[in-house]
């Protein structure tokens, strides 16, 4: 695995998801990391935590 972080980070995890066989649960959280870093509004960034959040309960 490389080590330079000149990458961003969302370079990073997909290159991770490539690169490496992971457990599936790992690998969709990664997604769901890599997607969530796109949404540059805040207001929708807030509204996906609240529906993660009721999602868990």
């Amino acid at each position: 695995m490389s080590t330079d972080r000149s990458d961003p980070p969302a370079e990073t995890l997909s290159r991770q998801l490539r690169e490496n066989q992971l457990d599936p649960t790992v690998a969709e959280g990664l997604r769901l990391v890599i997607a969530f870093n796109k949404i540059t509004d805040l207001s929708d960034r807030r509204m996906i935590i609240e529906l993660a959040e009721r999602l868990v309960k």
